[in-house]
């Protein structure tokens, strides 16, 4: 069960990261966000990193925590580098 919250965590803090790219605002958004709504995004997906760190760390201990996490957080990143690389695919399935 922590596994999961790891990982979701750590899913939701790179795609608010990817969110706060400007590159990639107008292609998942469909438009810009304001320089301010950006800061706001890239902190909140920073601590979201932190809070799925601190949750590992809590729940397993610190060492083995922290070794999972830095897994669940590969994990979490090669799956949202995957969904932007097949983006054109998902946003025309969302759409249909």
């Amino acid at each position: 069960m922590i596994d999961a919250l790891i990982f979701l965590l750590s899913f939701a803090g790179f795609i608010l990261l990817l969110l706060a790219m400007t590159r990639h605002q107008q292609d998942w958004l469909g438009r810009k966000l304001s320089p301010a709504a950006g800061r706001i995004v890239r902190l909140s997906g920073f601590a979201m990193l932190i809070l799925a760190f601190a949750v590992a760390g809590a729940g397993l201990g610190w060492g083995y925590g922290s070794v999972v996490y830095f897994g669940w957080l590969t994990m979490s990143a090669a799956c949202v580098v995957t969904m932007n690389i097949n983006r054109e695919r998902i946003v025309r399935k969302i759409r249909l």
